[in-house]
């Protein structure tokens, strides 16, 4: 055997300390208070009551429930111990980034804030400024580049597990750490090791087979793991994707994958959007996979900074074949808006550009406009989301992601400045989580219940995307980013009924273009588009 290839259904599931990985896992301020407010009090409220646990994750998937029961129980409680001592750098952050918000709004009273840098908490002392807002509020920024080189960046608690994948059912990302089994294979290396560039572009080049023998020295187990790190792979090189248009002036072709990822590709490049990328298992409704992507990606774009929109899981598999990474450039600091770019330079992305609103890349034939995206966010100050316009060979798109049209003015004045939009894909997932829901680990004090449930992360319902469509103009319009596909529960929790309001409101949608002569359609499990 000369080459082998990794099956299409070996899923890797990036981990930090055992739960599933996403950015706010990376940074280390938000990855410290999420393991000590959320991680730690889900497994220890489980160690309490596992059976509970178990009733109620069946119940509310996205909730904060462990889905497990009594046989469980010795793993969380060996996690707990494990959490407490390899992490306690971060734990110890944690309570420094509490201890010094409690000094600012104590004595941050309007006077200088000098006095006050002495008095900063020892694990935060060179990675803070402090400041008041024009209105008199004080607070911290952080540095967060010096926070990934000090010992609150811990990537030895960075792991990918590897299984072959049966069905779509995996437990809830925020509420369930991951437990090898006799099934799996856990890979110990933090995310920028080259050797899971190797690993994953082993599914469409191959590989030597010594690939298991270098794998082996990683895995949890050791030697021990070879006869289920073998099922990983074949000897059948994998079909080859379809080809792009061959030359310029030919049809763009477009793809819709499943919830934001679209692939648009032209003669000359190929652009994804917030990639998730699912797996084959054979049963009728199988999504475009890796194995319908090009070998080369030139650029991705990244809308937001939602674990259904940044998915590591699929970006580390995708590293070695993505040219140019674009996100949107954060406030630069502050807790709620942690710098994208950052967290995935530091998984090893080498060309990650930042843009503001209206900044434009340029692509052959055409240009990538960065837009302002509101809402959708709890109503924080977060800058690091865009949606993005196309425009190429002619033809235009634009990818608005979860943007809630909450002040129709501002499209309209975009609109004026990039011109009318050939195809619109947006996003009406209407009935968004509360504030809390993913926030909530960053709020020194709980927010009230009532202001909770209103700062919903809402997208657009039908009378906020409408005006888009009047704005842009457009001859298509494609729904998406609705977290629907079977895949996708793990991440988005989100199990439709035709009564829920995300369905009647994009339905509402659909037949008022139809009315309008506009072609429109919910996209859902996969779609090709031909511009």
């Amino acid at each position: 055997m000369t080459q082998i290839y990794l099956k299409p259904n070996v899923v890797f599931e990036p981990l930090v300390n055992q739960w599933y990985a996403w950015t706010f896992l990376l940074q280390p301020a938000t990855c410290a208070l999420v393991m000590k407010q959320v991680h730690l009090r889900i497994m220890e409220s489980f160690i309490r009551a596992p059976e509970l646990h178990r009733r109620s994750a069946a119940k509310m998937a996205g909730g904060p429930f462990l889905n497990g029961g009594r046989e469980l129980v010795p793993a969380v409680d060996a996690l707990i111990r494990d959490t407490r001592t390899r992490a306690a750098p971060l734990l110890a952050l944690a309570d420094a980034l509490r201890e010094l918000d409690e000094l600012l709004a104590r004595e941050g009273s309007g006077d200088t804030l000098s006095p006050l840098y002495a008095r900063v908490p020892e694990p935060l002392k060179g990675f803070v400024e402090l400041g008041y807002d024009l209105r008199g509020h004080a607070s911290y920024r952080l540095f967060e580049r010096l926070l990934y080189d000090s010992a609150g960046y811990l990537d030895a608690l960075q792991s990918v597990n590897g299984f072959l994948a049966t069905s779509d059912d995996r437990s809830f990302m925020l509420s369930t750490p991951r437990f090898p089994d006799e099934h799996m294979v856990q890979i110990r290396l933090p995310f920028r090791d080259a050797l899971y560039d190797e690993l994953f572009a082993a599914r469409h080049a191959g590989a030597a087979p010594d690939l298991i023998d270098r794998l082996l020295v990683h895995a949890e187990g050791g030697a021990e793991r070879r006869a289920a790190l073998e099922t990983w792979f074949t000897d059948a090189p994998p079909p080859r994707p379809p080809s792009a248009p061959a030359r310029a002036g030919q049809p763009v072709r477009v793809r819709y994958f499943n919830h934001a990822t679209v692939l648009v590709e032209t003669a000359e490049f190929s652009l994804l959007t917030d990639p998730i990328v699912g797996y084959p298992l054979g049963q009728g409704d199988d999504p475009f996979t890796f194995a319908d992507l090009p070998e080369r990606i030139d650029y991705v774009l990244l809308t937001h900074n939602h674990q259904d929109h940044i998915v590591l899981e699929s970006l580390l598999q995708l590293r070695h074949r993505i040219g140019t990474l674009v996100v949107p450039r954060s406030h630069g600091g502050f807790l709620q808006d942690p710098s994208i770019r950052l967290a995935l330079e530091a998984c090893g992305f080498e060309r990650v550009v930042e843009v503001g609103e209206l900044d434009s890349v340029p692509v052959p034939g055409g240009e990538i406009v960065a837009l302002p995206f509101l809402g959708e966010h709890g109503d924080l100050h977060i800058a690091a989301k865009m949606a993005f316009a196309l425009k190429v060979d002619g033809k235009s798109m634009l990818f608005a992601a979860d943007s809630n049209n909450l002040q129709p003015e501002l499209y309209q004045r975009i609109a004026q400045r990039i011109g009318r939009i050939g195809t619109l894909f947006i996003g009406m997932e209407c009935e968004g989580a509360p504030m809390s829901w993913l926030y909530g680990a960053l709020l020194n004090e709980p927010l009230g219940r009532q202001f909770d449930q209103n700062r919903r992360l809402n997208g657009s319902d039908c009378e906020r995307a409408w005006p888009l469509v009047e704005c842009f103009a457009p001859r298509q319009v494609f729904v998406y980013a609705m977290g629907a596909e079977p895949w996708l529960k793990f991440i988005s929790s989100i199990e439709y009924a035709p009564t829920s309001l995300p369905i009647v409101e994009s339905d509402k949608l659909i037949a008022r273009c139809h009315a309008h002569d506009i072609q429109s359609e919910r996209l859902y499990l996969k779609k090709e588009i031909i511009l």
